[in-house]
Formats: C-alpha cells, sequence, structure tokens
C-alpha cells in the first residue's frame, strides 16, 4: 500500500472510531424524563457552575452545546440570547457548553469574549457532559426543568435563517410546557449544525 493510501486508510479508521464512540454516547445517554445528575464545570473566565445551584434556587436550565469555529453554532447566537432575554424573568437559565476537542480554553475565552455573548459559556474539557446527555451537534439544546429532569432534546427551532418565515420554535415550546408543569408535545426534535469533535483515543 502506498503513501497515499495508508493516510486515506488512516483517515478512515480514524472516522469510524468517533462515529464509533459517538454512537456509544448516544445508546447509554440519559433519556428523555431522566434526571441528567449534577456536574460543575467552569466557564471561559474560570468560574465554576454547578447544575445543582442552579435548580436549587429554582431554575429551568437551557443547555446549549456551542461552538465559536461552527457557523451554524454562530448564527444562532443571538436567537439564543433573545431566549435568554425573553425567559429570564420567568426563572429560566441559559447556559453555553464549549466541548469540541479541537478547541482549547484559551480560545473558547478569547472568542466569547470578543463576541460579547449574554450568556456564559461552560468548557466541558474531556466531553463527560456531551456524552451524559447524548450531545452530537452544534448548536443543540436540552432544556432541563427544576427538578433536573430531561424534558427537551433537539434544535432551538427548524429555521437555519434569521427570519421568521415558517419557523417552529421547539425549545419555546418546550420551556411553555415545563414551565406550566406539562411535558413537551415534541420533546425531543433533530439536531443539525456541526457536528461535535470528540477525542479519537
Amino acid at each position: 500500500m502506498d503513501h497515499g493510501r495508508r493516510i486515506n486508510a488512516l483517515t478512515y479508521l480514524l472516522a469510524l472510531v468517533c462515529c464509533l464512540i459517538m454512537a456509544q454516547s448516544a445508546l447509554s445517554a440519559v433519556q428523555i424524563g431522566q434526571r441528567i445528575g449534577e456536574f460543575q464545570l467552569e466557564d471561559a473566565s474560570g468560574k465554576t457552575h454547578s447544575l445543582e445551584s442552579y435548580l436549587s434556587s429554582g431554575k429551568v436550565v437551557v443547555l446549549c452545546f456551542w461552538s465559536f469555529k461552527c457557523p451554524v453554532s454562530l448564527a444562532y447566537n443571538r436567537r439564543l440570547a433573545a431566549l435568554q432575554e425573553k425567559y429570564r424573568p420567568r426563572g429560566v437559565a441559559v447556559l453555553g457548553i464549549a466541548s469540541n476537542a479541537n478547541e482549547s480554553p484559551a480560545e473558547i475565552e478569547r472568542n466569547t469574549a470578543n463576541l460579547n455573548l449574554p450568556f456564559p459559556v461552560l468548557i466541558d474539557k474531556d466531553g463527560a457532559v456531551a456524552d451524559r446527555l447524548g450531545a452530537t451537534h452544534t448548536p443543540q439544546i436540552f432544556v432541563i426543568d427544576r427538578s433536573g429532569v430531561l424534558r427537551y432534546r433537539g434544535a432551538l427551532d427548524n429555521n437555519r435563517e434569521a427570519g421568521e418565515s415558517g419557523r417552529t420554535a421547539y425549545a419555546e415550546e418546550a420551556l411553555e410546557a415545563v414551565l406550566s408543569g406539562r411535558s413537551a408535545a415534541q420533546p425531543e426534535t433533530k439536531a443539525f449544525g456541526c457536528s461535535l469533535k470528540r477525542k479519537a483515543f
């Protein structure tokens, strides 16, 4: 086998390993209606955020897997900020989570500062929280009720464009249900954007 074919074979093998890791992660992930359990992550400035601290103060938590390298994720920054602004008075906390293996904490800190994001971005260095939740893409939304139970997983909406035409606001519909003490009518939707980058080994 020549050098080029060896490189292609190795690239294919690494891609296959990554796919298998993500598939295994999805199979073992927390399911809708289950408690996700406590986690603590630092944000880009080094401040530690505990899920329990948000829940104990009566918050509904929205997690959004986020990436400064993903154009789809970046395009949703404004909509995510608008979601936070709309629901903060009703006891909702929006948190970004950066889980990509190819994004360093220093890069994340620099980019979150440059983007002047109105919500903290937590750094999931080893991807453990992404694995626990079965996260696969950026952006991808998870809605957690005040008891720490996963109530929604999927896309923020169905519209990659910023316009309202034909838009179905999945995450908002799930939030309205959770805040009203109901189950979401559509608790899971297909996420789209950029695949999360895992460590191959």
